[in-house]
């Protein structure tokens, strides 16, 4: 390994690129890559390694670690970019698209806060669906990072005072494999894996990996040491050294493929959640220790100067491609199909361009705000500048931005410019600089509030997807309450019709038995006419029927029949076809036979124009004294039959007093079954 006091890994800018290019490819177009969110957990690892290495390494130097001071420069690294970035893209989408501000405030809240990823998982947020795109989701890992920054100083405190380093190690390691196995439990095949990619719970273990990979190589570094000055050595020795540079570039190279396939394998299944992300933190173990072994040629790899330009500047990058993609495709919808190239590479070129103007005007000042204050601090303490400046884990020129999203986690220090190279830097470029902040910042920020301002509470899409679906979900329930009133109608029907058929049944059992000695029968000629048949077909009847008998005799009639001990229970009145008929006139026939007895009423038959009218008032009254009146429907039954009447189409003819008789019988039998 390379000399501990001031060992700096080339090669991570390039691991980082590499990384950057799998998480923008799956975003600008997931089919291509499916798994290309791979590079996150690579992200992870590199930065569990810099930010590990960076801590034990002020251990060794001050005997402990300012966790205030630590903690000033992650967000002075981390928050400034971002809140700049978010600033400008809600004002964008202000201007371009209104849609995409939905819920702008919370989620520019949330990520302000660090807490994006806890505030999908709560609001129903999805990383993993395109139909519903926002600008600021792409920074739950920024929050995700800067969440296990507050607890990673204190970690490798309480871990430090475990000795030797393997019980540590072991810990660590227990620490990623329990968070690993956690996303495996929870995640769910038929859910959205949303709450175990964004969980800090879930989804921390490729930074405790990096953590302990941090420590093995510090451990190895402290052994190096120990051999080069002839101590007594406590970690493998030089011939171990040896094969160990060996193997691990080949290691590193075998590691490199396999995350490639993963990326091109991995889906958002449990292929991922179960497994495939955890393997992939342990690959990139694989891959920074063979990359940072002397003499490796994956150090020389990863060094390529445009992967390791990615690498150096990718937080700005990730900052602004995902935004910066939204909106150019709302601004060119007609090239989304077969010009989406146009689409990726204006997004590519944007997003640089950005971030650029980002590292100009926002984290340049603050890096070189950063380096005068160590200066001071370590004035302060009477210490020698050079020696009191933060090294940490890559000490770079002062045109690093923070860690890339959220990797740049080495210090970003101007220490190759001193005070008096800043002197002789012109003042009218500073003076541009701070005008160029100041109206763009303004400017994002004015933007910024109408947009917070104008956010809808859905978006178009949405709004007219909840109409459509409403009106489908309307003719569903027509359609089911159609079912259900035709199913129930069904039932209905089948219930009637079993009914009707007991009642048939019943009837028939009935008629078997019945016959006359319980039936009176009170009518007119039609009455005359049928009266062989009454007497056939109901032995025993008693009949008091006379030629052009009016409703008005009947009162008369029954009085008679009664005080002769002939008006029997079941009182038959046929008197429609001479004249009108009134409920008065059947409430007297009634009242005057008293109680006890059971009315049929027989409807006429023929083109008088009473007889309608006679008719419906049998009806009315047989409906509304239906305890012991009901109605034989004579004009019913003949009218299907009027073959069957005499020439003068009132009276019954030889086949016609048969349906007369019958239909008198039959009112008299389904009384009786109805009662």
């Amino acid at each position: 390994m390379r000399q501990h006091s001031a060992s700096r890994y080339r090669c991570m800018d390039g691991i980082k690129g590499f990384a950057l290019i799998g998480i923008m490819w799956y975003h600008l177009s997931q089919s291509t890559l499916s798994g290309g969110f791979v590079g996150v957990d690579v992200f992870f690892t590199v930065s569990g390694f810099l930010l590990g290495t960076s801590l034990l390494r002020e251990i060794d130097r001050d005997g402990g670690i300012d966790i205030g001071w630590f903690y000033l420069r992650r967000l002075a690294r981390l928050w400034p970019a971002m809140a700049f970035m978010i600033l400008t893209s809600v004002g964008l989408g202000w201007l371009v698209d209104r849609d995409t501000l939905v819920h702008a405030g919370g989620a520019s809240l949330s990520s302000a806060l660090f807490a994006t990823n806890w505030y999908e998982i709560a609001t129903g947020g999805s990383y993993f669906d395109s139909t519903s795109p926002q600008l600021l989701r792409h920074l739950w890992f920024v929050a995700l990072l800067a969440q296990f920054t507050i607890i990673m100083p204190l970690l490798v405190l309480l871990l430090h005072r475990i000795r030797p380093c393997a019980p540590r190690v072991c810990v660590t390691v227990a620490l990623a494999v329990l968070s690993a196995v956690g996303m495996a439990v929870l995640f769910r095949p038929d859910a959205d894996p949303t709450r175990v990619y964004f969980g800090t719970d879930t989804h921390c273990f490729g930074l405790f990996m990096g953590l302990a990979l941090a420590m093995c190589v510090h451990r190895l570094e402290e052994g190096r040491d120990a051999l080069a000055v002839g101590d007594a050595p406590a970690v493998p020795g030089r011939t171990v050294m040896r094969w160990a540079r060996m193997c691990a570039p080949w290691l590193a190279t075998v590691a490199l493929v396999t995350l490639i396939g993963l990326m091109m394998h991995v889906g958002q299944d449990a292929s991922a959640f179960r497994g495939g992300l955890f393997a992939a933190s342990v690959l990139s173990l694989v891959l920074i220790g063979g990359s940072i072994v002397d003499g490796s040629w994956m150090d020389g790899l990863f060094a390529w100067r445009p992967l390791a330009l990615l690498g150096k500047y990718s937080y700005g990058v990730y900052l602004w491609h995902w935004p910066l993609f939204l909106l150019i495709q709302l601004l060119l919808p007609a090239w989304r199909g077969d010009g989406i190239w146009l689409i990726w590479l204006l997004t590519l070129v944007a997003s640089g361009l950005m971030a650029a103007l980002s590292w100009w005007m926002i984290e340049r000042p603050i890096a070189e705000g950063l380096a005068s204050l160590r200066r001071r601090r370590a004035d302060r303490a009477e210490a020698p500048a050079q020696a009191r400046i933060v090294t940490n884990v890559v000490p770079q020129s002062y045109d690093a931005p923070a860690y890339a999203p959220p990797m740049f986690v080495q210090e970003s220090v101007p220490a190759q410019e001193d005070a008096g190279a800043r002197a002789e830097r012109p003042v009218s470029v500073g003076w541009l600089r701070a005008t160029a902040t100041v109206v763009i910042v303004v400017l994002a920020a004015v933007g910024f509030l109408m947009g917070v301002k104008d956010a809808p509470a859905k978006s178009r899409i949405q709004m007219e997807l909840e109409r459509n679906q409403g009106a489908l979900n309307a003719q569903a329930d027509k359609r089911q309450s159609d079912a259900e009133a035709a199913k129930a109608a069904a039932e209905a029907k089948k219930r009637a019709e079993e009914a009707a058929r007991k009642r048939e049944q019943a009837k028939q059992e009935e008629l078997k038995n019945l016959d006359g000695k319980d039936v009176t029968v009170i009518g007119d000629s039609v009455t005359v006419g049928a009266s062989p048949a009454l007497n056939e077909l109901l032995p025993g009847i008693v009949i008091d029927a006379q030629v052009s008998r009016s409703v008005l005799k009947g009162p008369g009639i029954v009085s008679t029949l009664k005080s002769q001990g002939q008006l029997r229970k079941y009182v038959v009145i046929s008197l429609n076809t001479n004249s009108q008929t009134s409920a008065e006139d059947l409430d007297a026939i009634v009242n005057a036979a008293g109680d006890g007895h059971v009315f049929v009423l027989v409807t006429a038959h023929g083109d008088r124009a009473w007889i309608p009218p006679a008719n419906q008032a049998t009806f009315d009254y047989a409906s509304s004294h239906a305890a012991n009146v009901t109605v034989a429907d004579w004009n019913a039954a003949i009218g299907e039959h009027p073959e069957m009447l005499g020439s003068d189409g009132i009276h019954p003819g030889p086949e016609g007093q048969k349906i007369y008789a019958q239909t008198v019988k039959d009112a008299i039998a389904g009384w009786i079954v109805d009662h």
